[in-house]
């Protein structure tokens, strides 16, 4: 009794200067308490179902996804928010490059074994030859007063570059252990690009990387995709390269890896040429599809809106034999189902909407984050107060705390911390955070762009102390064993639903839209 008058309380406080009554409030939290295991289920249940063969981009299976949302919105009588209906189609290059084999003097390295990767050039054959550039972490932060390029020209050659950021080592520059946006792979290759390389070979190690080689191989042996414009420049190769094969290669050159690994941990660094020519060369494949991001809102009294986003791509299917389908129950299934539901909830409270809310299911996300940065670089970004995203949200019993990932930037944080103590909850961080996953889900388009936005879930740790949650980032994530499960509690689902209609709630009844702390540690351009 006392918990349900302590939710009523700050629900009430929440009004501000929308009078609810007592009667809308009641409903509005008997509603919250009401989300069925059925709405939830059925989502996650079809979207992870074989007949959808991973949801890839281009494929049947992610044509399937889009039009199962689409028919989903109008079921819910939301109205149409994208260029054609509720379909916003993009164009995108796939360019699917095997058989890659690295060459220098008598030493050869082989695709899957020692690298993987991608050429972005027409042509079924590709050679690229080139001298090889150790550039350290290959970053420029000025606020960390960093810059591993310093004055060299490293245009037209190939890089060698770790991953992640100094701060892996060194516990007192950048963030520590908790990844930034300049360690992620993508900055590195972004990097590359403003240099004028040719080619970049990231260098893999379970800790740096923050996953296992087996990620790398199933994200980048199935095709890698591109909005055209990405890749109008020099670059011509971007991959990975095992540390060991690495090491190996060097080894039988004269050259010490981990002198160089010593050496880039200075901030006196300078991009060592390593006297080394080395040819790439593989089977390459390009071909341009479709996919689209589905877009539907729900008008307010204002035009403003808050965008709920939640990707619905994953990873697809392989030629290996056995279970080939990666179905993407967790990644991005639960996720999309709880962006559907908050949905359904809203459109049935929308007369108590100031701002309008924009629903997005993005697609190619798994590629970069590619259909909510087209969707944020083509919309009217001027009338967006706020992003909420939803990423592989949790599924098993409820949690003690709820998280904000990326919310500590903005005024989020002070927001889902109110929120869980309203109901009982603590407030955490991610563990993780040496992985950089605030960089990795969409949440991340819409920063960049300089919109506030935060990816909203339970948290790690459940009533009876297991943490699930934690151990599919480090298990199954990414692999074939992202499969739904009818015995789910999903009772953390639930709460994360709960969670971002309530931060929904906030924002609209004191139509005060979140705004940026002064800790920002990531570009943003306008």
């Amino acid at each position: 009794m006392i918990k349900r008058l302590g939710i009523m309380v700050f629900l009430l406080a929440l009004a501000g200067t929308t009078v609810w009554g007592a009667d809308a409030d009641d409903a509005f939290e008997n509603r919250l308490q009401g989300i069925s295991r059925a709405e939830m289920q059925a989502v996650v249940e079809f979207l992870g179902h074989d007949l959808l063969e991973g949801r890839a981009p281009g494929s049947r299976g992610g044509d399937l996804a889009e039009v199962y949302v689409q028919s989903l919105f109008k079921f819910m009588n939301l109205e149409p928010a994208g260029t054609q209906g509720y379909m916003q189609p993009f164009a995108l290059k796939k360019f699917t490059t095997s058989d890659i084999q690295l060459s220098c003097g008598e030493v050869t390295l082989n695709y899957i074994h020692d690298l993987v990767g991608t050429c972005t050039r027409d042509g079924k054959r590709f050679e690229l030859t080139a001298p090889v550039v150790f550039a350290g972490f290959g970053i420029r932060a000025e606020q960390w007063n960093w810059d591993d390029f310093k004055d060299m020209d490293v245009s037209g050659k190939i890089l060698v570059s770790r991953v992640n950021d100094p701060g892996l080592h060194h516990p007192d520059i950048f963030e520590g252990k908790t990844l930034t946006y300049f360690g992620r792979w993508t900055y590195h290759i972004e990097e590359a690009v403003r240099r004028g390389a040719r080619g970049i070979l990231l260098i893999h190690t379970d800790e740096s990387a923050g996953y296992d080689w087996n990620v790398v191989k199933n994200s980048w042996t199935n095709g890698e995709l591109f909005i055209p414009s990405q890749i109008e420049n020099d670059l011509v190769f971007r991959g990975w390269i095992r540390e060991k094969s690495l090491r190996t290669l060097l080894a039988r050159k004269g050259i010490d890896l981990e002198t160089l690994y010593k050496d880039s941990l200075s901030r006196d660094f300078r991009p060592a040429d390593l006297g080394l020519q080395v040819m790439i060369s593989g089977d390459n494949k390009c071909e341009t599809i479709m996919n689209r991001n589905v877009v539907a809102t729900i008008p307010g009294k204002v035009s403003q809106r808050i965008v709920l986003s939640a990707h619905i791509d994953h990873l697809g299917k392989t030629d290996a034999g056995g279970d080939n389908i990666f179905n993407g129950a967790i990644d991005n299934g639960t996720a999309v189902a709880a962006m559907l539901v908050a949905a359904k909830i809203l459109k049935e409270f929308q007369s108590t909407l100031h701002y309008s809310v924009t629903v997005l299911a993005c697609n190619s996300e798994e590629a970069g984050l590619l259909g909510s940065k087209y969707y944020v670089d083509t919309t009217d970004r001027s009338t967006i107060v706020a992003n909420i995203n939803f990423e592989s949200s949790p599924v098993w019993k409820s949690s003690t705390t709820l998280m904000g990932i990326g919310a500590r930037f903005s005024t989020f944080e002070d927001w889902i911390r109110e929120i869980a103590a309203a109901r009982g909850l603590g407030y955490s961080q991610f563990t993780l955070a040496n992985q950089g996953l605030f960089y990795r889900s969409d949440q991340f388009a819409f920063v960049r762009r300089g919109i506030p936005a935060v990816w909203i879930s339970a948290g790690e740790e459940e009533v009876d102390g297991e943490r699930h949650y934690t151990r599919f980032w480090l298990g199954d994530y990414h692999t074939v064993r992202d499969e739904y499960d009818p015995n789910w509690d999903l009772g953390g689902l639930r709460q994360t639903i709960q969670a971002a209609l309530q931060l929904v709630r906030r924002v609209n009844d004191y139509r005060t839209p979140p705004t940026w702390k002064n800790n920002l540690t990531f570009p943003v351009e306008k």
